[in-house]
């Protein structure tokens, strides 16, 4: 018996030193380990753009209908995502505080899990406001799971990534997790299709377990990564791990704690960082007053087959993949706000093509609106990001990325909620235009459309100008 302890204990304690080196001891100590580590977040980043859509847009929505959740709620809680950031305001310290972040960013990670499991509950025999309970619950406490783990991923690539190789390898990047996931979502939007009706909850079955693949990916991925921030240091520069960094932390005198209050009233005396707020701000208005009822819009109003919605976003997608690599260069050239502000025109021809789509012309209008929506997004993300790094303040990445999620959040979520009860007032309020009736999704595309409007001027006129200052 002590024999087989004393084993178990060696193969414990052995266990616990191979995770220490995995997520504590794993400095790049080269170039070619930082390019490594750049290939293993593309694929980690793969997997995360592919998880959010199966687990989001009309394979959520669908979930979420068969269920017989409203599509005024629908809105509302697509955008929990977004609301959920909230809890950053009270990690984002403790966060900041730790000398190591690899491991706490991948413990988020496996919290997608959730994800997976709320596609198995219509194979269980539940009530339909069990099942709505436990989509809901588990939907959003996988999304604040991710929210908090998003800044300290964001200020691990921005380490792992210098400045003026920027826009070329997040325009790599995005490219390659786009094309991973349209196809995964061709794939499953056919999956769908087949199964619809009597045979709906096989679909749900194969999506959540596509899900559970990804999620199990986007953890040996992030693991796999090198992160070059330091532990506790000797006198010699070497860092100390176990005994030694515990002696350390107790020899040295404590350090005073930051108050959040203070913290984000240092973030706003910034005019930097207040730019980046704007943006930000009028980003998530123009976005949420009208992307999150466009789907429900799309399967029950316009009659839009699966395949159809799957087999134009995969074509449209290709665009977005080709232009992508092309489009990160110009930014790295021109600079992020110049190429960003053009990006966005693309999403407002998107809005404005959906705000004109009805049943008799929503295969036209569709092709169009996706087509621009991937010239759009070729850059968006890349560019709202980049003009982000650009402007808050390095020392304080972690801290003020979670300002700006944080914040944005709770407000992207009451941008919804508003929008969500205009909506449902639209849809009980019969509206006519020149004798044809209006969808109440054609005027919250038209809000996103005056919206994104303002924004283009304010990166034009005040973010443009003061990027050119920064980088003459």
């Amino acid at each position: 018996m002590g024999y087989f302890m004393s084993k178990l204990i060696l193969d414990f304690n052995w266990l616990l030193g191979h995770l220490r080196r995995i997520y504590f001891m794993a400095l790049p100590e080269n170039e070619e380990d930082y390019e490594k580590s750049r290939g293993y977040y593309i694929a980690g980043d793969s997997a995360t753009q592919t998880i959010a859509q199966l687990a989001g847009g009309t394979f959520l929505v669908s979930l979420m209908l068969s269920v017989n959740i409203p599509d005024a709620a629908i809105g509302v809680i697509t955008s929990m995502a977004s609301f959920a950031a909230l809890f950053q305001l009270f990690t984002m310290q403790k966060i900041n505080r730790l000398k190591k972040r690899k491991l706490f960013v991948s413990l988020c990670v496996l919290q997608k899990l959730f994800l997976a499991l709320i596609f198995f509950i219509p194979l269980m025999s539940l009530e339909n406001h069990a099942a709505q309970f436990l989509i809901i619950t588990g939907y959003f406490f996988a999304q604040a799971c991710t929210q908090i783990g998003t800044p300290a991923t964001q200020d691990w690539i921005a380490t792992l990534v210098p400045m003026e190789l920027r826009g070329r390898y997040f325009s790599r990047k995005d490219a390659i997790a786009v094309f991973v996931t349209v196809t995964t979502m061709l794939l499953a939007g056919v999956i769908m299709d087949k199964t619809a009706g009597p045979l709906q909850h096989i679909g749900f079955l194969i999506n959540g377990s596509l899900i559970l693949i990804l999620v199990i990916l986007n953890f040996w991925a992030f693991s796999c990564m090198k992160e070059p921030r330091h532990a506790r240091l000797n006198a010699f520069g070497q860092e100390m791990h176990g005994h030694l960094a515990r002696k350390n932390k107790q020899d040295a005198p404590a350090r005073q704690k930051g108050v959040l209050k203070t913290e984000i009233l240092e973030a706003f005396r910034n005019p930097d960082f207040r730019k980046a707020f704007w943006t930000n701000i009028l980003w998530l208005t123009a976005f949420y007053v009208s992307s999150p009822f466009n789907t429900s819009y799309q399967i029950k109003d316009l009659s839009l087959p699966f395949t159809f919605i799957m087999v134009v976003g995969f074509f449209g997608n290709l665009i977005r993949i080709a232009i992508t690599p092309m489009v990160g260069r110009m930014g790295d050239r021109y600079g992020m706000a110049c190429i960003y502000k053009y990006s966005l025109v693309g999403i407002l021809l998107n809005f404005a093509f959906m705000a004109l789509s009805v049943p008799s012309n929503a295969y036209p209008m569709t092709i169009a609106a996706t087509i621009f929506s991937a010239i759009g997004w070729s850059f968006a993300g890349i560019g709202l990001f980049g003009i982000q790094l650009e402007l808050i303040n390095e020392e304080k990445r972690t801290l003020q990325l979670s300002i700006l999620s944080s914040i944005g959040g709770v407000y992207g979520f009451l941008v919804s909620f508003l929008a969500g009860r205009l909506l449902s007032h639209l849809q009980h309020t019969p509206l006519i235009l020149a004798g044809r009736p209006l969808y109440a999704q054609q005027i919250t595309n038209t809000l996103g459309v005056l919206f994104l409007t303002a924004l283009i001027l304010y990166t034009k006129f005040v973010v443009q100008k003061r990027e050119t200052q920064l980088h003459p």
